[in-house]
């Protein structure tokens, strides 16, 4: 990072922890740094419904994380809390939608994705959990987005300072269920959302999840 610092005549980041990062913990000039906000996409506020038969959830309710999967994003936790949730609402699935990240598929292959599939299968969720292992098109994206009624980043990592797909989340409206990581402490103020304690902590998500995605109020 301080080599491309010194190379670099600019830096841009988005958001305000990147750029104290940078100016605290690599020691570049406040000067040499651009703050762009992240920003949101104008996403239409739509009754999931509307969209859920296009991924075949019609009558489902729809939990949603997307973007390219890499064992950081802690989607075995709530896989994990997909039996607990079963049992007091049959009616909920999971989508999983994004293509393994290239460095780990470089490096990996598609182990993390299997191990998540064997997850489903050994908890008996496999037929509440829907992958889909594709990129998908802008407007693909936003009826994919549309469909879910809960949108879900259960990301194991607190220092992580951007995330795009909770961006989309919000410019759409959704309920959303998150570990605190610094994005999401950006875009909460006190009483406007509900958080969960980060996973790698030791903390049992499943209690938690299951409250959050039963209980009506933790939506409002």
């Amino acid at each position: 990072m301080e080599e491309i610092a010194t190379l670099s005549d600019r830096l841009i980041v988005m958001s305000r922890q990147s750029a104290e990062i940078l100016e605290e913990v690599f020691h570049v000039p406040i000067s040499k740094i651009d703050l762009i906000p992240h920003g949101i996409p104008d996403l239409p506020f739509t009754d999931p419904n509307f969209y859920k038969d296009g991924f075949g959830t019609e009558g489902k309710h729809v939990l949603l994380t997307f973007g390219l999967l890499s064992p950081n994003k802690g989607i075995e936790n709530v896989i994990q809390a997909l039996p607990s949730i079963l049992s007091r609402h049959s009616n909920v699935v999971y989508m999983i939608s994004g293509v393994t990240h290239p460095h780990v598929l470089r490096q990996e292959g598609e182990k993390y994705r299997m191990y998540l599939q064997r997850l489903s299968r050994d908890l008996g969720v496999e037929a509440s959990v829907i992958f889909r292992n594709r990129f998908v098109s802008p407007q693909e994206l936003v009826e994919l987005i549309g469909a879910a009624d809960i949108y879900i980043t259960p990301y194991k990592h607190k220092g992580q300072v951007v995330s795009g797909t909770l961006a989309y989340a919000l410019s759409a409206g959704k309920a959303i269920i998150s570990t605190p990581y610094c994005t999401r402490s950006n875009c909460w103020t006190k009483n406007a959302g509900l958080l969960f304690p980060s996973m790698i902590l030791g903390q049992s998500p499943r209690k938690r999840l299951s409250y959050w995605t039963t209980e009506p109020r933790a939506m409002l």
